[in-house]
């Protein structure tokens, strides 16, 4: 057997992940008009079919270096995922929702206070204070079908099948679903073709072939092209080709690139909008608001979202409190290894 070794593009291409979502969560407003600066939110909208397509591909392909091909059962899986996703989950729906009734003349989204709405930031995430923690309960749903993703593994067939039936999928139109999205249910077809695209693309190593920079120049060519045409399915997988490219790139000549905060991608995930939301709410728009400082006060925006949650992760990690390990989604360091 090859030695195994890190894979240190993979790190990469989630570090760079983990700073667009941070990016996309950078809202600053112009008081003049109300809404964002309209270069932000240009550059924002450009960046959307590709943030967390990128992010649910690359959650599938650990799914299969981590686990599947490392033959775990069902049952170690479902115990480490109950604490890894559940347990931050529900950590983070009353944390969340405590602090917006706390900082209710301040938030943008009112909180009422009442218990069935309360109960309701578990179930409904879409103007709730639970309302990024949606990413959550679908990597659990797919979580639930690992035993599909082991079986379908043992078979190239079975493989290009799933992945035909999760293409179709995709362009399903549920309009006569509930008008209330429980836990996601509806819009997992959304994101399962990416999910599963990512235990497809590692379990047969098309990253091979991804090492070329002219495939990493066609593949951005492909993202402008299907963006400005609107194939937003084209789109997001052009996109997320094309950062797998630049991060192999990238490998070759600064490795240890996004090293000062990429092994705590999942926390600056559910923490960083606290920050994020206090730099925009107070200390730009009724502290220090100037339209002349809005690069300063955009970078100090996206600073605070990376570092603050990695400082705290790490003070988490030296103490001894398990359930504060458990609520922020920590675990014992791993190297990614590909063999």
């Amino acid at each position: 057997m090859q030695k195994a070794k890190r894979i240190e593009w993979l790190s990469i291409v989630r570090g760079l992940n983990i700073l667009l979502v941070v990016i996309a969560h950078a809202q600053l407003i112009d008081v003049s008009t109300g809404k964002p600066f309209p270069v932000l939110d240009a550059f924002n909208t450009y960046l959307v079919p590709l943030r967390m397509p990128l992010f649910i591909f690359c959650s599938g392909g650990l799914l299969f270096l981590s686990r599947i091909n490392k033959q775990w059962d069902v049952k170690s899986l479902y115990m480490d995922k109950l604490q890894r996703i559940v347990c931050p989950f529900l950590f983070f729906v009353v944390f969340y929702y405590l602090l917006k009734i706390a900082m209710n003349s301040f938030v943008k989204t009112k909180v009422s206070y009442s218990l069935q709405d309360f109960l309701l930031s578990f179930a409904i995430y879409t103007d709730h204070p639970s309302v990024h923690l949606w990413f959550l309960a679908v990597l659990m749903w797919f979580m639930l079908l690992y035993p599909l993703f082991r079986w379908l593994c043992l078979s190239s067939r079975r493989m290009i099948a799933f992945l035909i039936f999760c293409i179709a999928i995709y362009f399903v139109d549920w309009q006569m679903a509930p008008e209330r999205n429980y836990f996601f249910l509806f819009t997992l077809n959304d994101y399962l073709v990416y999910f599963f695209a990512g235990i497809f693309f590692f379990r047969y190593r098309i990253y091979d072939y991804m090492s070329s920079w002219w495939v990493t120049v066609v593949c951005v060519t492909l993202y402008a092209i299907t963006h400005a045409t609107h194939l937003w399915f084209l789109c997001s997988l052009s996109g997320i080709l094309a950062v797998i490219g630049i991060g192999r790139q990238i490998a070759r000549f600064c490795p240890g690139m996004f090293s000062s905060f990429r092994e705590y991608i999942y926390q600056i995930y559910l923490i960083s909008l606290i920050f994020q939301g206090f730099v925009e709410l107070i200390v730009w728009k009724r502290l220090f608001y100037c339209p002349e400082l809005m690069v300063f006060f955009y970078v100090l925006n996206i600073l605070v979202g990376i570092y603050i949650p990695v400082i705290i992760s790490k003070v988490v990690e030296r103490t001894p409190y398990r359930w504060l390990h458990l609520a922020l989604g920590l675990k014992k360091k791993t190297v990614e290894r590909v063999s």
